[in-house]
């Protein structure tokens, strides 16, 4: 095994630029769950991205070149990686795996020289549990920034222990092991907002100071409001059916949420202040999942109305119900700042990201890697969408360099953005 002198010599003979161009792929998953590899893989990624004196080659390009050669991105051993790495014009290709054995991991990594197929590097660490991973990773990469001769990692863990490998604006809220917490994305500090073991989705209000949820506190899923810091809870529903997904007006004066209290799955609204209901659809459907456009004109839900597509479809409304018009396969919509719409849609890959007009125009495909996307979100300058992935953490994808990096690592789900307070 190459020492991390040995590779910085090595960059050198090899007559790469100064700053060469790396190309990630997905690690292998060796006796455990392809997922978790990806989440490794994820997690490099955004370690690398973060050195200086590297430039990173899009996943999204990598996702592309395997879609058009027929490879698959992760498994590859060293001479698939390389004619990867040659497509997508990079001088260095980092590959490894992610092996379990009796609860325990060893991960590995090598990079490679794309020129000549020579391995650079090769480390291998062990995790003794899943929890260790993180760290083990960010070793991992800090050791490959040594070798390199050049900056370390810049990624940061949170007083609560989430791994925070993308900083940005604002603060998303996130569903954990029964409760939901806060995450600022710029400063990486975290707490936990609720304390009951049985909370479910959140939304941050339009200026940043309170929270909706659903919550089983009293037996069923029902709709609550509290300030960001705990303080002023106020139940807001009342019903032997669940009332699940707020999410506000742009005003702050109702709430949208879905609800089976008339037999089916209906989208409601509640007044904050009068707490009436009001039901907007009454379709023999599942309409759920709603969304308030930014000028509050319209409402985005999801439907299996159109039965035949076999799964759900997008369709956007005007905010007292009327007019419900049909855009196309998709779920879980949720709107742009500039009144787009982005959307979970399944493809040949899995879950990908979607963006269309809220007409149905001008569809756009954002990501190629499939997976199990769900509940995507727009950050305050429409610059970046967050959204779970595999039901196992946190991602964010990047509109402009259509990087996507790994925002949280505890099985942190269902995220909603919001200004940071």
């Amino acid at each position: 095994m190459r020492t991390p002198l040995v590779l910085l010599t090595l960059l050198a003979v090899a007559g790469l630029a100064a700053e060469p161009t790396i190309a990630v792929v997905d690690f292998e998953a060796v006796n455990c769950d392809a997922g978790l590899a990806r989440g490794v893989s994820e997690l490099v990624r955004a370690g690398v991205i973060a050195i200086e004196g590297l430039r990173v080659v899009e996943r999204a390009q990598l996702a592309r070149i395997a879609e058009e050669q027929a490879l698959a991105l992760s498994g590859l051993v060293d001479e698939t990686a390389v004619e990867t790495g040659r497509l997508a014009g990079a001088d260095l290709v980092a590959l490894g795996s992610v092996t379990e054995i009796d609860g325990a991991f060893t991960i590995q990594l090598r990079v490679v020289n794309v020129e000549t197929g020579e391995v650079l590097l090769g480390v291998s660490r062990e995790a003794g549990y899943e929890g260790w991973i993180p760290r083990t990773v960010r070793g991992l990469v800090e050791e490959f920034a040594g070798a390199a001769g050049i900056l370390k990692t810049r990624l940061r863990t949170t007083p609560d222990e989430y791994l925070l490998g993308y900083s940005g604006s604002g603060a998303i809220v996130f569903h954990l092991a029964g409760d939901i917490h806060y995450l600022d994305l710029a400063t990486g500090e975290g707490r936990r907002l609720t304390h009951d073991g049985l909370s479910w989705q959140s939304a941050v209000s339009p200026d940043g100071r309170r929270l909706a949820f659903s919550s089983r506190r009293d037996g069923n899923l029902e709709l609550y409001v509290m300030e960001l810091d705990g303080e002023n809870l106020e139940k807001l529903t009342d019903d032997p059916a669940d009332d699940d997904a707020p999410a506000w007006s742009p005003d702050g004066r109702l709430l949208a949420f879905h609800s089976v209290r008339d037999g089916n799955w209906e989208i409601y609204t509640v007044d904050l202040r009068t707490k009436e209901t009001v039901r907007l659809t009454n379709d023999p459907a599942v309409d759920a999942y709603p969304a308030w456009s930014p000028d509050g004109r319209l409402i985005a839900f999801e439907s299996n109305r159109t039965a035949y597509t076999g799964g759900y479809e997008v369709y956007v409304m005007r905010a007292d119900g009327d007019g419900p018009s049909h855009l196309g396969a998709g779920a879980n919509p949720a709107w742009s700042p500039d009144g787009r719409l982005v959307f979970v849609r399944q493809t040949e890959a899995g879950g990908d990201l979607f963006l269309a007009d809220p007409d149905g125009g001008k569809v756009e495909r954002l990501t190629y890697d499939g997976g199990a996307k769900r509940f995507p979100c727009f950050t305050g300058d429409g610059e970046t969408i967050i959204y779970d992935d595999t039901h196992t953490d946190i991602f964010a994808f990047d509109r402009t360099a259509g990087d996507v990096y790994r925002v949280t690592w505890q099985g942190c789900v269902v995220p909603t953005w919001g200004p940071a307070r």
